[in-house]
């Protein structure tokens, strides 16, 4: 994230003008990303209506090369957000001591929620990498394939003394509530940065929304553990 850094000192130094800008495309890319996130999800919880529903729209994103277009889009929007987003982020221990006992010290809402948006950032970007590789190894999407990941006992495949340990149910039930907590505030931020709406009532929604969300995705994993549970030993619905 030096990049980052440097992308700020230059900046600073620049044409006023200049950090409007950037700031500009970063709230820009964090709204697309938002969009791209709720969507998902929205896909995603199509499992409970019907797995059928699911596979059909899932053949379709292939069929009219949406998802060959659409990941490599999305991880460069992520990226470019991240790049944007990350100049002013306290990255370094010493910066992250001085920014924790800052917030603490202020105990304001608001400083709350964006040492919240920068802890939530950091697990993104690590989670995102290991999601993003678990599907593409595992393409084509199905409620079948998927349904058998989720039930799974994790990456290593085996019991620890005896006891199992559902790793992918405890890694999506965190990135779930991790993702919607940084899209959620994330719009909050934008928002109230921007002043495009009154900071209360807009929060309020976005947080019933980000209730919502996650509430669809916890039935949705709900439902593709159920599907596990049925799948016969070749892993096929019928």
């Amino acid at each position: 994230m030096e990049l980052a850094k440097n992308l700020q000192t230059t900046i600073n130094k620049s044409h006023g003008k200049t950090d409007l800008y950037v700031d500009l495309a970063q709230s820009i890319s964090g709204i697309l990303l938002v969009g791209f996130l709720w969507m998902h999800m929205l896909f995603v919880s199509t499992v409970v209506i019907n797995p059928a529903l699911f596979d059909t729209l899932s053949i379709g994103l292939d069929k009219y090369y949406l998802a060959q277009f659409g990941i490599p889009g999305t991880v460069l929007l992520i990226i470019v957000h991240i790049f944007l987003a990350g100049r002013r982020a306290p990255l370094r221990l010493r910066d992250l001591r001085i920014a924790w006992r800052l917030t603490r010290m202020m105990n304001h809402y608001d400083t709350w929620v964006w040492a919240g948006q920068v802890i939530t950032a950091l697990m993104i970007g690590i989670m995102a990498s290991m999601h993003l590789w678990t599907i593409m190894t595992s393409w084509p999407l199905r409620a079948a394939t998927s349904a058998a990941r989720v039930a799974s006992v994790g990456p290593a495949d085996h019991s620890f003394g005896g006891f199992e340990f559902p790793f992918f149910i405890v890694f999506y039930v965190i990135f779930l509530i991790v993702g919607e907590y940084h899209a959620g505030f994330g719009l909050y931020r934008i928002f109230v940065k921007w002043g495009w709406f009154e900071r209360h009532k807009m929060g309020w929604l976005l947080k019933g929304i980000t209730v919502i969300i996650i509430a669809l995705g916890f039935t949705a994993l709900y439902t593709f553990t159920q599907i596990a549970a049925n799948l016969p030993a070749g892993g096929a619905i019928h």
